[in-house]
């Protein structure tokens, strides 16, 4: 190989340079993607894990998903909670047990989902979380229940 083909000129260069400047120049016809979040909702795909839902009526306080969750995310809590008779017959929770999450360091994996005995947890597709006060972020087993709107409102803190 000689010196001429290994350190091409400054004709061969400017070919390059053009092709570059041409991308760039028509980039800047091209209508704008991006979205002012929070204001447009995006759209997600259906198969989106959002937020982990709980229903207590139908939780037995196993600890399963506490002990699954790899990042510590879960924690059982003491939480009193007078579930319907037909509820507590089927799904008894004797030590009154249920899970806390901090969504904040949720990393929707889903494991707490797929190991739940009775189906109690859920992630359901709701990701508008926007929290301005860092300890907002752990739900209780109540909050979990209720979807962000009825716990903050329009105004979120």
């Amino acid at each position: 190989m000689t010196d001429s083909q290994k350190f091409p000129g400054p004709i061969q260069g400017i070919g390059g340079i053009l092709k570059g400047v041409w991308t760039v120049f028509l980039q800047g016809f091209k209508p704008k993607v991006t979205r002012q979040v929070p204001e447009e909702k995006l759209e997600y795909p259906t198969r989106t894990t959002g937020r982990v839902f709980l229903n207590v009526d139908t939780c037995i306080g196993c600890t399963l998903c506490d002990q699954i969750c790899p990042n510590g995310t879960i924690r059982m809590v003491d939480f009193h909670h007078d579930k319907k008779q037909e509820f507590e017959k089927k799904y008894p929770n004797k030590r009154e047990t249920y899970p806390s999450v901090d969504v904040s360091t949720c990393i929707h994996c889903n494991l707490c989902e797929e190991i739940c005995p009775t189906g109690a947890i859920t992630l359901e597709p709701e990701v508008d979380e926007v929290h301005f006060i860092r300890k907002n972020t752990r739900y209780t087993p109540e909050q979990l229940g209720k979807k962000e709107a009825e716990l903050w409102g329009e105004e979120r803190q």
